[in-house]
């Protein structure tokens, strides 16, 4: 096993970074802006799909207002359809 095997199995591990409700609201709000400014898809097609199953669903499970998870997620989904229409 090398040195680099070797440390996930150290109990002394680099802590993972877990982003705080608020940046994670802040990382969503900029998404949805940059989409809304765009008159095409800002993205490519393999970034809105990594987006869509797991960057926004990880972001949106941090936020504490569930009913604020549901709209965004709502709005995000509605700019995507807008984009995807105009391409």
């Amino acid at each position: 096993m090398n040195p680099a095997q070797l440390f996930m199995f150290s109990e002394d591990q680099s802590p993972v970074f877990m982003p705080h409700a608020d940046t994670a609201c802040e990382k969503l709000h900029g998404m949805l802006d940059k989409m809304r400014a765009a008159a095409s898809g800002p993205w490519k097609a393999s970034t809105v799909s990594l987006y869509r199953e797991t960057v926004w669903s990880s972001l949106l499970g941090k936020l504490a207002d569930h009913s604020e998870a549901i709209r965004l997620r709502a709005e995000m989904d509605a700019e995507i359809a807008r984009l995807d229409a105009a391409a």
